[in-house]
């Protein structure tokens, strides 16, 4: 009866976007990261902090966006010695293609720290921004080879291949037809020859096809290049 007991706190935590729930995000203008951070043995009744930055994992330093630390932190009141509270960091990711980042977080109550979780290594708080690629293969549509006749109206489709994009986001692929021997956007009554698709993919590696059809009549001794394309939320 006479004894006062401080117990010693412990957190852990698991970074995810905020968008489909896994450790991949597109570097789109804005993303939203969600840190779960459990806890055990708070003192109920008192009021908590929890303060986050994120992380560079490759260098090991502080994420910097337009030469500013990437931070956030939520106060609660545990009702339970034992639970969790979201730490949610809003921030501009675009330019970070290839970036892993790492989410570090620290208990605060009253100002006294009293646990962090900072392991740069720690897979469940990192979430990574993967380096898209495409490549692509026009062919006339009615041949499905790499030449056609130059009738009044054509079709070329062009496959674009891709990898590294981040499942169950939208993006759109454009593409503009151009001059091989001018090496200037191919012109048809003055008008560019573009196209444009919008998918979702289900896999991170993949194709889609996106289709020009236009009057050839004209081009007769032209070779057209495809050039694409792909883009997520306007980026």
């Amino acid at each position: 009866d006479q004894t006062v007991e401080f117990p010693e706190p412990e957190i852990g935590t698991t970074a995810v976007n905020a968008e489909t729930g896994t450790h991949e995000a597109a570097a789109t203008k804005e993303v939203a990261i969600v840190d779960t951070v459990k806890y055990k043995n708070l003192v109920i009744g008192h009021e908590y902090t929890v303060k986050g930055t994120l992380m560079d994992k490759s260098t090991g330093e502080k994420l910097l966006v337009d030469g500013k630390e990437v931070t956030s932190e939520a106060r609660f009141t545990p009702e339970e010695k034992d639970g969790s509270v979201d730490v949610t960091f809003t921030f501009d990711a675009r330019g970070l293609e290839g970036t892993k980042v790492v989410a570090f977080e620290s208990l605060h109550v009253k100002d006294v720290e009293v646990a962090v979780h900072a392991d740069i290594e720690d897979d469940g708080q990192t979430v990574r921004f993967p380096e898209p690629e495409i490549g692509t293969t026009a062919v006339n549509a009615e041949t499905g080879t790499h030449e056609a006749a130059a009738t009044r109206e054509v079709t070329i489709v062009d496959t674009v291949r891709y990898e590294n994009l981040v499942t169950s986001h939208e993006y759109t692929v454009k593409g503009v037809l151009m001059d091989k021997a001018t090496g200037e956007k191919l012109l048809v009554d003055g008008k560019e020859v573009t196209s444009e698709a919008k998918f979702v993919p289900e896999e991170k590696d993949g194709s889609v096809d996106i289709t020009f059809t236009f009057d050839a009549s004209g081009l007769a001794g032209h070779k057209v290049v495809a050039f694409e394309s792909v883009s997520v939320k306007g980026v």
